[in-house]
């Protein structure tokens, strides 16, 4: 988890071209409910991750499927939500929200053990998924009032 990464005059331009760009909603009961776009291409963003993972990681990556996703009052993602990639990839989790909410926290579980990542706004989460870890987003209630959590989620290979 590197909090802080994304600054605020990076992320308004990211929440607002999102945004201009869309959302499809996105909503089945037993899967979730959020709204995604999978054509947003943001070539020096992907390039500069791509770099940073790479280098925590220690070996070449190549860019895999991107998800921008918009988390609002109502909104989750369960562990059955259809995988970007089914072998082993690492998974690099965009913070661009306007701010930190104390909600959707991020979930990776082996189905006995669970690891929370929790929703800080500017910050990036780099996980290594083996095809047993699984991920779901928790329930943004009320508190969220019309506020909302970006997340770009890249898949690097």
């Amino acid at each position: 988890m590197l909090p802080g990464l994304v600054g605020e005059d990076r992320a308004a331009p990211m929440r607002e071209g999102a945004d201009e760009v869309g959302f499809t909603p996105f909503y089945e009961p037993d899967r979730g409910r959020y709204g995604i776009n999978r054509d947003l291409v943001v070539p020096e963003l992907f390039d500069e991750l791509r770099a940073l993972v790479g280098s925590i990681v220690e070996r070449e990556l190549t860019l895999g499927p991107v998800q921008w996703l918009r988390f609002r009052h109502r909104d989750y993602s369960l562990t059955k939500t259809a995988r970007e990639v089914a072998g082993p990839h690492v998974e690099v989790t965009v913070d661009f929200s306007a701010r930190t909410t104390e909600q959707a926290e991020i979930v990776y579980t082996d189905g006995v053990e669970s690891w929370i990542v929790p929703q800080l706004a500017g910050s990036v989460a780099i996980v290594e998924r083996e095809p047993w870890l699984y991920r779901y987003e928790r329930y943004l209630d009320h508190r969220i009032g019309d506020g909302a959590v970006y997340r770009a989620r890249v898949v690097l290979l």
